[in-house]
């Protein structure tokens, strides 16, 4: 019984449950040249977690592997139990594959999670994006916990029967979590009207595939879109010289503002109507700022972090001074990522330090920057001195923009 090989060239580490999908996973990676960690997240929902954590942790170790296992500190999780624990989880594998220099995260998702995933989503309204499902490679699709991180599902086409027998005929042993028969979760009740209605599965799936067509279909009009319209400044904000689609404005909003996820659809709506009024001059909308602007005479729109959601309205930074660790790379603020090679790094918000930075000769180019920009960069500082601001490269620090790659995903 084979199941198909993975295919990666770069270091990776694959997410490891111990339950039956990842196990397979983590057998058939085993002697895999770039595969060589496991990340396992105890998320202490249920007496014998740290157990279960621990058997899984032994049993990765005995197929070789370095293994990482993360706890899920908390007081009592009592509503949206799987939604928190997902987040949490992926937060948490983001920052082990930053702080172990790893490009790719690997999961176990099968064809089954797959019909589950698009059968939840139309059961909440989610629309055709919502049934493209799960692609089996996205660039940080979950931002910012995954920044700077690819989710490879290598086995979306793979069926949850075909693992379980590759699982026997190799005699692995896993764990199975109890919570997969509580029928209070979404997920459990799409597995139970999956398995009483088998073609129920093989509908979800084709369709499935036809919204994914549709949705990569419509993102290389967006791409094309950027290149003829569009502006990405390297300190992150973005120009567009004519009003985009409703959804691309979604993912230019997001962009700027470091978030990633939904926004009203109705208010993406309103605010593209906004823009297209002469009399247009400024909106902020999740996190992010579009004021009018103009290039080579003609007028534009510059999109930027909202000055409110750093600064504050009056004055005070809701944004706390962040402390560097040496080779820890972060993202700040969802916008950059930054890493040092010294202890000694803080970041701030520009604000506050703008008449002092002025009269710094290495920060001329900040004042050649919108204002509406500057006070929402970041400042590195080394023992009280700035060094620099946004995206840089100097001694000690560095910095990139996060906006370009996002956009380009």
């Amino acid at each position: 019984m084979k199941l198909p090989l993975v295919q990666i060239n770069t270091p990776s580490a694959i997410a490891f449950s111990g339950g039956g999908d990842s196990t397979a996973l983590l057998h058939t990676c085993r002697n895999h040249p770039h595969i060589n960690h496991a990340f396992i997240i105890d998320h202490g929902l249920r007496g014998g977690s740290a157990a279960e954590a621990k058997l899984s942790a032994d049993r990765a170790r005995a197929m070789g592997y370095d293994v990482t296992i993360r706890r899920w500190t908390h007081s009592g999780v009592h509503s949206a139990i799987q939604v928190k624990a997902r987040a949490y989880r992926y937060s948490a594998m983001g920052e082990m594959c930053r702080s172990h220099h790893l490009r790719n995260l690997l999961t176990a998702h099968t064809q089954d999670d797959q019909a589950e995933t698009v059968l939840m989503r139309i059961n909440r309204g989610s629309g055709w994006r919502g049934m493209a499902g799960m692609p089996p490679l996205a660039d940080a699709p979950i931002w910012p916990a995954l920044a700077g991180v690819s989710l490879h599902r290598p086995w979306l086409g793979v069926s949850r029967t075909d693992i379980r027998r590759y699982n026997a005929h190799h005699g692995l042993e896993f764990i199975d979590d109890p919570s997969n028969e509580n029928a209070d979760f979404a997920r459990v009740r799409a597995r139970q009207a999956l398995s009483v209605d088998p073609d129920l599965k093989a509908d979800l799936v084709a369709e499935q595939a036809k919204a994914r067509r549709k949705l990569t279909a419509e993102r290389k009009v967006f791409s094309a879109w950027l290149k003829v319209f569009a502006h990405v400044h390297p300190q992150g904000f973005v120009e567009t010289m004519a009003v985009p689609p409703a959804e691309l404005l979604r993912q230019i909003l997001n962009v700027v503002s470091g978030r990633g996820g939904a926004i009203d659809t109705e208010k993406l709506v309103r605010l593209t109507a906004d823009m297209s009024a002469p009399d247009f001059t400024a909106a902020t909308l999740s996190g992010a700022w579009v004021i009018r602007g103009k290039r080579d005479g003609r007028h534009s729109f510059v999109y930027l972090r909202d000055r409110v959601a750093v600064i504050g309205r009056n004055g005070v930074k809701k944004l706390a001074p962040v402390q560097l660790r040496c080779d820890e790379p972060i993202v700040w603020d969802g916008r950059f990522y930054c890493q040092a090679t010294t202890d000694e790094i803080r970041i701030e918000p520009a604000q506050g330090h703008l008449q002092t930075l002025r009269q710094l000769p290495d920060f001329k180019l900040l004042f050649e920057l919108p204002a509406e920009a500057r006070g929402t960069l970041p400042v590195f500082f080394r023992r009280n001195k700035p060094l620099g601001f946004g995206a840089l490269k100097v001694k000690y620090v560095s910095s990139v923009s996060c906006s370009a790659s996002r956009l380009q995903a």
